[in-house]
């Protein structure tokens, strides 16, 4: 990366064909546990919850003050959280095992959730495919948030954060709003590099 203010002189395909060639983790292990240990989590909300987001005002802090309640993420450091819209994003480093997690978050009902595939089955259970219809047009309409906030972030940061994406769902989301995906990888790059 260059030093100072200006743009760098690595190109956001270099970086990541780099990172791809390099890269040590199995990704689709990974998407699987996700999908497993969040399919399981039961959630309790009303329909009225679902359809009335939680909404806040453009949000971002670096290296936030996080204590992890859950003793397996304990060597998890939380380097950014933002919140725009009904959405939140999380940017965390695994001290441990020296990895990137992005995570982009949703409200659904009673909390901020991450895997899309997961979400569509829990609301299609509990509310039926109209009701989850009804609630992804609330959501998409309120993708220029999203964007905000992803953006936000980019200009906040002076690091790559190489994550890998929990699903298609999530990579087409992270296109959508401007995070370049390869393979099963997205890539949040600073706003010094151009994407």
């Amino acid at each position: 990366m260059a030093v100072g203010f200006g743009k760098t002189t690595e190109t956001t395909d270099k970086y990541i064909k780099n990172f791809l060639k390099q890269q040590r983790y199995d990704p689709y292990a990974q998407q699987s546990d996700w999908y497993n240990y969040y399919s399981r989590r039961k959630h309790s909300y009303s329909l009225s919850d679902l359809l009335t987001p939680n909404w806040h005002a453009v949000e971002v802090d670096i290296d936030p003050e996080f204590e992890c309640v859950n003793p397996s993420h304990t060597r998890i450091k939380v380097r950014v959280m933002g919140n725009c819209g009904s959405w939140s994003l999380a940017v965390s480093w695994d001290t441990q095992f020296k990895f990137w997690d992005l995570t982009i978050n949703v409200w659904v009902g009673d909390c901020y959730r991450f895997h899309p595939d997961v979400i569509v089955e829990d609301i299609t259970r509990k509310y039926g495919s109209v009701v989850y219809k009804q609630w992804q047009a609330m959501v998409m309409e309120d993708l220029d948030s999203l964007k905000t906030l992803v953006n936000e972030v980019r200009d906040q940061i002076d690091f790559v954060a190489p994550s890998i994406v929990c699903c298609e769902r999530s990579a087409r989301l992270c296109r959508r709003v401007g995070i370049p995906v390869k393979g099963q990888f997205a890539f949040l790059f600073p706003s010094s590099y151009s994407v």
